[in-house]
């Protein structure tokens, strides 16, 4: 089982995966538009509202989740911690030698690229509760899965 500790959730760390939007109290307004994806003509934005049972860290993740088509955001609502797991594509796998994991904080928004490899949402300290922002069709392509080769065990005491 391959370990990955989690990391703080900065700009820099996540910028190969997808936009990390942080809230601050000087900021009036931040518009995302280059990085909401649909590469799809039938596809239609889906806006959802979820609320999430925690989990206790270390978790063993033996799934991934990915959006070819489109981008994914999280915008939290009302969440103290969350797992963010993401990987590389590696000819239609998570690239798990890449594979890095992420404690995001109640006042960090991600959204992943289309094609990203993802866990799934994971709120650590609480139940959560997310808007979650994605183009869909309605049909197979919306959403892929695959299940890891080896599990991966994240946020493991050191």
């Amino acid at each position: 089982m391959r370990e990955i500790p989690l990391s703080p959730l900065t700009e820099a760390a996540f910028a190969p995966f997808g936009t990390l939007v942080e809230y601050s109290a000087g900021e009036n307004r931040r518009r995302l538009v280059d990085e909401l994806q649909n590469t799809r003509a039938e596809q239609g934005p889906q806006l959802d509202f979820a609320t999430v049972s925690p989990r206790a860290l270390p978790i063993s993740a033996t799934k991934m989740e990915r959006h070819r088509h489109s981008s994914q955001s999280f915008i939290p609502v009302d969440v103290a911690r969350y797992l963010v797991v993401v990987a590389p594509d590696a000819d239609g796998a998570p690239d798990l030698a890449r594979a890095r994991a992420f404690a995001a904080g109640g006042r960090q928004s991600i959204t992943y690229r289309a094609g990203v490899w993802h866990h799934p949402l994971t709120p650590l300290d609480r139940a959560g509760s997310f808007a979650i922002l994605t183009f869909r069709a309605g049909d197979a392509g919306d959403e892929e899965w695959a299940t890891l080769a080896e599990p991966l065990r994240l946020g493991a005491a050191g």
